[in-house]
């Protein structure tokens, strides 16, 4: 299968090829037949100009002689009847009557008479033309020719001068049709080119067309199509991005699931089967481990909650309700259950009344997380402070290297090598989401082995 180039080189040359078969014929036939007219026009002219001077002379031979000589043509006298009187050529004696001739036939009843014919006298093919003129009361057929092959020596001449012309108009539609076919095949090349680039992917590929109108729409199209599979290509990445953190999300989600559940699960079976197996137990032990059943029971169900949680935040099925409050006697409430909870723990708080609006229940759930947090990964005190309307929670504790501080906020992370009963890495997660749906940020200073501080600006501060 031929190319688009080829296809318009191959077509373009056909078409030349006809153009020259009907020129070369149709300009050979106008050639002869112009030239053959022009010498036509010379014999009449000579003719007529025989008629009006012949009249006038009385040696007919030496006129026709000298008139020959002069003009370089053949002229003849010949008689009404047909006996040729005088010849510039041939001797007449050895002539044929003419009466028959074409040329003197036609001369009776026209005013000319032409005809081509092959002369026996002068053995070669002559252009004769004939006319008649009355000299006194005598009628007379004067006739002029000339050697057929001066005729078409001079149409030769032209007509192969007609053609080099032509055959040089030629060459130059070869070069053109050549360069034509060129460009044609260069811009299918760059159009080749585009696509393959378009199939790689490569977006970014810069590619010029400006031969034709044509190609160059086929441009614009083409950078409108890289632009549009370029979006589309980024839409589809992205959401490839999404399906593949969806999975690892759902991989974290079972895994600390996996690993958080195990340990207090596992405390309960052992408990429980040590109880069923042992039907006379002491008292004392049976309260025990039905304390540790209760408590890692509590754990799971904990956990749970945490898990539930943090699906309706992510869903946004967990409504905001908002309400003012005083975040002081919030604060003091939680810090006074921890407390309660932990009592070899030591909780410095330091507040001030500070009266806000915002969800009171999401809040707190920021305050117990971060008191929480701060007792977890701290041995020392856990100091809380709400001041000036900035609340912070700081301990001295093992602290944050600081390339995990971006990482601690994301669901499910927990600091290197760290772990703790009843978290699933849910805790800062919860703090990060509800203070960005109460508009403000939560921020991250810590050390490594120094200890962390958290902080955030109150939300709605009324006074």
């Amino acid at each position: 299968m031929l190319r688009l180039h080829e296809h318009v080189a191959k077509q373009l040359t056909v078409m030349v090829i006809v153009l020259i078969c009907i020129f070369g014929t149709a300009s050979y036939f106008f050639c002869k037949q112009m030239e053959f007219d022009k010498y036509e026009n010379v014999l009449k002219t000579t003719l007529n100009i025989i008629k009006t001077s012949i009249i006038y002379k009385s040696d007919f031979d030496a006129y026709v002689k000298e008139v020959g000589e002069s003009s370089g043509l053949r002229i003849t006298l010949i008689g009404d009847d047909g006996v040729v009187l005088a010849d510039s050529a041939a001797d007449i004696e050895v002539m044929e009557n003419h009466n028959n001739r074409l040329e003197i036939m036609q001369a009776r009843s026209h005013e000319y008479g032409m005809a081509v014919r092959y002369s026996h006298t002068l053995k070669e093919d002559f252009l004769n033309a004939a006319s008649r003129v009355k000299i006194g009361e005598t009628f007379y057929f004067v006739r002029v020719t000339t050697p057929l092959n001066l005729v078409m020596k001079s149409f030769y001449l032209i007509w192969t001068s007609i053609v080099a012309i032509f055959a040089l108009v030629l060459l130059i539609g070869f070069f053109w049709i050549n360069r034509f076919s060129k460009n044609i095949r260069n811009e299918v090349l760059k159009l080749n080119s585009a696509c393959t680039a378009l199939a790689d992917k490569d977006y970014k590929k810069e590619f010029h067309f400006g031969f034709a109108r044509e190609f160059a729409e086929l441009g614009i199209y083409l950078k409108k199509l890289a632009k549009r599979l370029e979006k589309s290509a980024k839409h589809k990445r992205k959401y490839t991005a999404k399906i593949r953190l969806l999975s690892r999300q759902k991989s974290d989600i079972i895994s600390a699931i996996s690993h958080e559940f195990k340990n207090p699960i596992a405390s309960v079976i052992g408990y429980a089967q040590t109880l069923n197996e042992d039907e006379n137990i002491d008292a004392e032990i049976r309260k025990k481990f039905l304390k540790k059943i209760e408590k890692n029971s509590q754990k799971i169900s904990d956990m749970i909650d945490r898990l539930s949680l943090a699906v309706k935040l992510e869903n946004g099925d967990l409504p905001f309700q908002m309400s003012e409050f005083d975040f002081d006697a919030l604060t003091k409430d939680i810090a006074a259950s921890f407390s309660i909870a932990e009592p070899s723990r030591e909780i410095i708080y330091e507040g001030e009344r500070t009266l806000v609006k915002a969800d009171a229940q999401m809040m707190e759930i920021v305050v117990s997380n971060l008191i929480s947090n701060a007792l977890k990964y701290s041995e020392n005190a856990v100091r809380v402070k709400l001041k000036n309307g900035v609340f912070s929670v700081k301990d001295s504790g093992i602290g944050i290297a600081e390339e995990e501080t971006d990482k601690i906020t994301d669901k499910f992370y927990r600091v290197e090598g760290r772990s703790w009963d009843n978290s699933l890495g849910l805790g800062l997660t919860f703090v990060s989401y509800i203070l960005k749906m109460h508009g403000i940020e939560l921020k991250i200073q810590s050390k490594l082995n120094e200890g962390s501080e958290f902080s955030f600006n109150l939300p709605g501060v009324l006074e």
